[in-house]
């Protein structure tokens, strides 16, 4: 009995050791210990779809998330709210059944609830489940707010919606701008019959040969789709996104069939209009129209060893190729197909389509807010892809998210690795996702998200920041050389290296500068890396905030960080590189009496000569559906292949990956326009010059409305801004007075800084360099109350307080007296003097 209690005891403390030792060192246990795997289907979506009823017209399609998403970053609609502050919700329960409704009323400056409520007590018809919806909080006229709605099931489970809602009390013409909108796509289909749209329409000798991308500039006959002839198979709802009391921007999806000379072929449609109506007449300032093919396998052409693609804008597909070209992956429609060509099997590998293919699914699971891309395609046909943005069923269904899977051929079945949960959209998404990402056989998974680059190893479930500045100009990605490139500037405007880091093997390469010089990455020319090298005393900030690295010689080398070329010229120096096929274009400087001023640009010519992939897109041309693309396979297809569909996802335990926190360091400015988010940029310059271009709004990452088009009031004046005493320069008095209108009370000599936005920067939470925009676009800010320093050469500055419809008025520290004159003139003045203004978003 004495030896059974030694061994019983030993092999407790044994147990014990085992335990405190699988706790410490669990993370390096390698992968295979890792836990079960269960199987789940590919379902179908089963959330409810809102629509809004307003007047007559059903508008806003929302669809639901299964967590809560800030409201200031959810600009997929806007609600206008008429003195009566009502709205009728019209819910489609789908296989869900909703028992409540409950709502928060946002203001979207401050990020606090005004006001919540909770309703039980539905109405029904044929369609939808009916509740109304009516505020009481007293609401700010023309301001936006926002509005989540949160429905219940009977399993309490809870889906939320967002919409903004604007108030008005006088007539906003809702009415006049939804039914011009309605009559002028019904006057599409009918030929004009209905309505009248040739006055509407601004045609010119514009590309008339594809109805993949329509406008107002496009012919009547194609904005009246020639020959083609589509029936509508959807509802067609019109979702408000934009909306003043004059002018409103509206988008509408559909879906379509017409017959081509393959067979009858459905597309998905989107519109949007920007609309003004003013003394009692409609004008129509933007139109445009996609039209985007679904892929359908029937009409492969086996004659030609094609696939079709159909009436579609893209450029290039999401393709990748391997085992010398036999197999490919290729994503269509929000969707992953994979062929092998030599067993002729064509696999439909992931998309959130259910079997039946019918409208309502046409209309729910092809929801549009999600992509594809290809990471890698191995000889054997294994595929490891990224499923990112909203997800349409399934278990994460009504989140926002990244998702890596690997496809197996011989299975038919995909793998889940890795599940990263996100509280943003997926237009944000899109944009805030690094263009190239990459999982080795290491099993690490290399991406960018919101200029964060992160290495994740999939088998300790540890990751690491590669660099947390991604966008200061510091980092570039290699997709066919399989590398990345950051220097460490991230956090100072100095640099002393820059590292190279292979993605296969993980290895890294650092290449440094001399003792007080940085090194700066320019960018990339097809796999190799061009940087420069910069003297620290030569770094200079511009008065618009701006710093200026001007190297005095440029290295171009491969990732293994052999020297392919070297760029030099005395006393002349490169402080920009853009890339353009295969030429190298440089933005120089001279250095002159100790100051750089601009000289002329020169070219860098690439030898390398492109290789045409066997494996690419090309276009015919037929009479009804006009330019049409096919993928051209170059391999000779002897009958059209079988084709089958994944039925089930394999899903390992622990795949969540939840980041800390996934929110830039830096400011991002995001470009809304045409029913969408078009651009994302870190200058907010470029961003205001290109909404402008496109009729759009750009909004920044902490939910702040930059510019507007047509956003400002037709006058506006400010006051109460005064001129310091004693001042030693304009600049500094123009940067003090733009203070006192942020109600920062600064003495003149407190002001410290080389340019106006470092100054600024101290006391304002987010000046702005607005640098390169037209005086009209700055005066935005103006009629939002905040003035704008404006140059009128190297040294003079004055503060733009007034405009009206052809004035502008600044104050001139110079002279001390106010200036008003005619717009014309005062836009040729700071255009001369390169468009240098400064301003501020928040205070």
């Amino acid at each position: 009995m004495k030896h059974f209690y030694i061994h019983l005891y030993r092999f407790i403390a044994l147990l014990f050791v085992f335990g405190i030792s699988l706790f410490l060192f669990k993370d390096d246990i390698p992968d295979a210990t890792v836990g079960t795997t269960t199987t789940t289907s590919l379902q179908d979506s089963t959330f409810p779809v809102i629509h809004l009823k307003l007047g007559k017209f059903i508008v806003n399609t929302m669809h639901g998330y299964s967590s809560e998403l800030d409201s200031g970053n959810i600009r997929e609609s806007i609600t206008p709210l008429d003195t009566t502050k009502t709205i009728t919700v019209n819910i489609s329960e789908n296989a869900l059944k909703i028992k409540k409704l409950d709502f928060k009323l946002y203001d979207l400056l401050n990020n606090k609830v005004l006001e919540t409520n909770s309703l039980t007590a539905f109405d029904t018809d044929e369609n939808y489940k009916i509740i109304k919806i009516k505020l009481s909080e007293i609401l700010d006229t023309s301001t936006e707010y926002g509005l989540q709605i949160t429905l219940t099931t009977n399993l309490s489970k809870k889906i939320n919606f967002y919409t903004r809602v604007k108030y008005y009390e006088s007539d906003f013409f809702l009415k006049e701008k939804l039914e011009f909108v309605e009559n002028f796509h019904q006057a599409t289909f009918d030929g004009g019959k209905s309505f009248d749209i040739i006055n509407y329409l601004e045609p010119n000798a514009g590309d008339d040969s594809t109805f993949a991308d329509v406008n107002i500039n496009s012919s009547y006959q194609l904005i009246t789709w020639g020959k083609l002839n589509p029936k509508i198979l959807t509802n067609v709802v019109p979702v408000i996104k934009e909306l003043n009391i004059e002018t409103a921007a509206v988008e509408q999806k559909y879906y379509v069939q017409a017959k081509t000379s393959t067979g009858t072929e459905t597309y998905f449609i989107k519109e949007f209009y920007r609309i003004r109506y003013s003394g009692n007449r409609m004008y129509l300032l933007n139109f445009k129209r996609t039209m985007e093919a679904l892929f359908n396998p029937e009409f492969i052409s086996i004659k030609k060893n094609e696939l079709k693609i159909g009436i579609s804008n893209a450029t290039s597909l999401e393709i990748l190729s391997s085992d010398k070209n036999r197999k490919f992956a290729f994503v269509r429609n929000g969707s992953l197909w994979y062929y092998n060509m030599p067993d002729n099997k064509l696999h439909k590998v992931f998309s959130y389509e259910n079997k039946k293919n019918d409208l309502q699914n046409l209309e729910t699971a092809n929801f549009g807010e999600h992509d594809i891309k290809l990471l890698k395609l191995g000889n054997d046909g294994t595929i490891s892809f990224l499923v990112y943005g909203y997800i349409n069923s399934g278990d994460y269904e009504g989140r926002v998210g990244i998702v890596l899977y690997d496809y197996i051929p011989e299975d038919n079945r995909i793998l889940e690795r890795v599940y990263i949960p996100l509280s943003t959209t997926f237009e944000q998404l899109k944009q805030d996702l690094g263009e190239f990402c990459y999982v080795n056989n290491k099993n690490i998974f290399y991406f960018s998200l919101n200029d964060v680059v992160y290495a994740y190893n999939i088998s300790s479930k540890r990751y690491e920041l590669l660099t947390e500045d991604a966008a200061k100009d510091n980092f570039v990605m290699l997709k066919e050389a399989k590398c990345f490139v950051w220097s460490n500037a991230a956090n100072s405007k100095y640099a002393n290296n820059i590292t190279i880091l292979n993605l296969d093997t993980a290895n890294s390469l650092v290449v440094s500068s001399k003792k007080k010089q940085s090194i700066i990455v320019l960018g990339t020319i097809d796999s190799n890396i061009v940087y420069g090298y910069v003297k620290n005393k030569d770094i200079y900030e511009s008065t618009g905030g701006e710093i200026v690295r001007p190297a005095y010689k440029l290295v171009i080398s491969d990732c293994d960080g052999n020297i392919l070329r070297e760029y030099k010229n005395k006393n002349i120096y490169v402080i920009g590189a853009t890339v353009d096929n295969n030429v190298i274009r440089l933005t120089r400087v001279k250095k002159v009496n100790g100051k750089f001023k601009p000289t002329a640009n020169d070219d860098i010519m690439n030898q390398k000569t492109s290789k045409k992939p066997s494996i690419n897109i090309t276009t015919r041309v037929t009479e009804k559906a006009l330019t049409e693309k096919y993928i051209s396979t170059g391999y000779m297809l002897k009958q059209k292949p079988s084709v089958d569909a994944t039925e089930y996802i394999m899903v390992a335990d622990n795949t969540t990956l939840h980041l800390k926190n996934t929110g830039s360091n830096s400011e991002k400015y995001y470009v809304y326009a045409y029913g969408g988010i078009t651009a994302s940029m870190a200058n907010p310059s470029e961003a205001i010059q290109l909404a402008d271009e496109q009729m759009g709004v750009v909004m920044d990452n902490k939910s702040h409305i930059v510019w507007e088009r047509g956003g400002k009031y037709i006058s506006k004046e400010l006051s109460n801004i005064t001129y310091p005493s004693n001042s030693p320069s304009s600049i500094k008095s123009c940067t003090n007075m733009l203070l006192q209108a942020a109600q920062q009370t600064i003495s003149i000599n407190e002001l410290e800084g080389q340019s106006i936005i470092s100054m600024l920067s101290k006391y304002l939470e987010q000046p702005v360099n607005l640098t390169g925009c037209t005086l009209d676009e700055v005066l935005y800010f103006v009629s939002n109350e905040k003035p704008v320093i404006g140059m009128l050469n190297n040294s003079h500055a004055v503060l733009i307080t007034a405009y009206t419809s052809s004035t502008v008025t600044w104050m001139d520290p110079a002279t001390m007296h106010s200036k008003t004159m005619p717009l014309a003139n005062a836009e040729n003045m700071f255009k001369n003097a390169g468009y240098v203004f400064v301003s501020y978003i928040s205070n």
